[in-house]
C-alpha cells in the first residue's frame, strides 16, 4: 500500500481537463491508496454547508467516496481556496481535517503538513485568512444562499487570476529560504518529512537527511507525491484517457 499527496489542483468545472484527469488518477488507486492526503486548493472555491455540495464538484466528491469505500482514509489541510469543508468532508468521508498545518504518522514517520500559504505571508494576506476563518464568515456561510456563495467565489477566483497575470514573475517565483527556514523549523521539532503545496512548482530538498517538499500543483501537468515503503518520492501522472467525469454521486 502507498499513501498519495496531492496539492493545488485549483478545480472548477468537470469538462477541464485537469478535473477529468484527477478523476481518472482517483479511480485507478481505488483499493491501492492507504492514506490520501489533499494539501489545499483542490477546489478553486469551497466552503462547507451542512445539507448541500456545489454541483459542479460531483464528480470529484463521487471519486473521494469511492476511494473511502474501498479503504483509504482521507486527510484534508485546508488551503486558501477551501476552508470550512464542513460535514461532507467531516461525516461522510470521515476524513482528518487541519484548518492550518498539521502532523501525520505514517510508517512510524512523523510527516509535517502544510497547505503552504503561512510560510511566506504579508500582513494584509494574514488579516484576510484570519477573517475567512473567522466566527463572523463562518456564520455568514450558514445564511447565504449556497448559489450566492458560488457566484462570490467565483468572482474571487476571477480576480485571483488577473492578479496572478499582471504579476507573473512575482507569483510564481519560488521563495526557497523562507520556505527552507520555516521546514527546517518543524524537521528540528521532531518531524521526519516535511511537505507542503501553494507554490504550484514541484522541489524537494534535504535537511539532515530528512526530506522537505514542494508537491507542485495539479494542472497542465499532473504532479503528486507518494510515500511506499518509507520512501517518499514526488511523482507526474500521465493521463490515460479524455473521457468526461461522472456526474453522479
Amino acid at each position: 500500500m502507498k499513501d498519495l499527496f496531492i496539492a493545488d489542483a485549483h478545480l472548477t468545472h468537470p469538462d477541464e481537463a485537469a478535473y477529468r484527469h484527477l478523476v481518472e488518477f482517483l479511480d485507478q488507486q481505488r483499493g491501492h491508496v492507504r492514506t490520501l492526503v489533499l494539501l489545499g486548493d483542490i477546489f478553486e472555491f469551497w466552503v462547507g454547508y451542512n445539507h448541500c455540495v456545489f454541483s459542479a464538484y460531483l464528480p470529484l466528491l463521487n471519486a473521494l467516496q469511492q476511494l473511502h469505500a474501498a479503504g483509504t482514509h482521507i486527510v484534508m489541510v485546508e488551503g486558501n481556496h477551501d476552508f470550512h469543508v464542513g460535514p461532507f468532508f467531516s461525516e461522510t468521508l470521515k476524513a482528518t481535517i487541519f484548518p492550518d498545518d498539521g502532523t501525520l504518522t505514517l510508517d512510524g514517520q512523523t510527516i509535517a503538513l502544510s497547505h503552504g500559504d503561512t510560510l511566506v505571508p504579508t500582513r494584509s494576506y494574514l488579516w484576510l485568512r484570519r477573517f475567512f476563518r473567522s466566527i463572523i464568515a463562518r456564520t455568514l456561510i450558514r445564511v447565504l444562499p449556497s448559489d450566492l456563495t458560488w457566484k462570490i467565489g467565483d468572482v474571487l477566483g476571477v480576480l485571483s487570476k488577473k492578479k496572478s497575470r499582471q504579476h507573473p514573475q512575482r507569483s510564481y517565483q519560488l521563495p526557497e529560504q523562507a520556505i527552507l527556514s520555516q521546514a527546517r523549523l518543524r524537521l528540528d521539532q521532531g518531524a521526519d518529512l516535511f511537505i507542503c503545496g501553494h507554490f504550484h512548482q514541484p522541489k524537494c530538498w534535504q535537511h539532515q537527511g530528512k526530506p522537505i517538499a514542494i508537491i507542485g500543483n495539479w494542472g497542465q501537468t499532473c504532479h503528486y507525491g507518494q510515500l511506499r515503503d518509507g520512501q517518499f518520492s514526488l511523482e507526474c501522472y500521465t493521463p490515460t484517457s479524455a473521457a468526461p467525469a461522472d456526474t453522479s454521486l
